[in-house]
């Protein structure tokens, strides 16, 4: 077994929950400023588009930075660089050059694309019903432009919520966290324990 099998078994097969400490170094080099940032798997175009819908699907709120705070484009880029092999790396440039086609972005022209544009994007594919999913996540439409560009967006969501859970900030400031736990109390209310709060990986 290569490095980088290693490393996506640890990080991705148990539903995110797990992270290698190879991959938690990942994260925590990722601490480019957004406007100096540059992309390594992808271009620059696709880059800023990533940036846009990360930041929709994870916006800062009043309680909890939102995820470019904690550098999430730039985690997902060098994960996706250094980690996918290279069948997972053409699947993801043909949904992301989809998803610029489908935003009608035709070379630098982001700046004209609105929020809107996006939102309407990610409602279109995520919020769609149950039996819509189904049948963009069915092999037998992998070709299907719709079902592309559905899977690229479940993947830039799933790996945007698994890179934000896992940062420091959010594990220490936003999550319930204990660096040394201590009795372990099975039955209790989330609320009473924790306020609510999830815990900490």
């Amino acid at each position: 077994m290569n490095r980088r099998e290693v490393l996506k078994g640890l990080g991705l097969t148990l539903g995110y929950t797990i992270a290698a400490p190879s991959i938690m170094s990942l994260l925590h080099s990722c601490k480019t400023e957004p406007k100096v940032w540059i992309p390594q798997f992808f271009t620059n175009t696709e880059g800023i588009v990533l940036t846009n819908l990360v930041d929709l699907i994870l916006p800062k709120t009043e309680s909890s930075p939102g995820a470019l705070e904690v550098n999430v484009p730039e985690f997902i880029d060098l994960f996706v660089f250094k980690v996918y092999e290279d069948e997972e790396k053409i699947k993801l440039k043909k949904g992301m050059e989809s998803i610029l086609v489908t935003l009608n972005i035709i070379e630098d022209n982001t700046s004209v694309i609105k929020t809107e544009n996006y939102d309407s994007l990610l409602s279109k594919y995520l919020r769609s019903s149950i039996e819509q999913q189904e049948f963009y996540n069915d092999i037998e439409n992998e070709d299907n432009e719709d079902a592309i560009i559905f899977k690229t967006l479940e993947n830039i969501r799933n790996n945007s919520v698994w890179a934000y859970k896992t940062s420091k900030q959010i594990g220490k400031n936003v999550l319930a966290y204990d660096p040394v736990p201590g009795e372990q109390i099975g039955c209790a209310p989330l609320e009473d324990l924790t306020d609510g709060k999830a815990w900490s990986i």
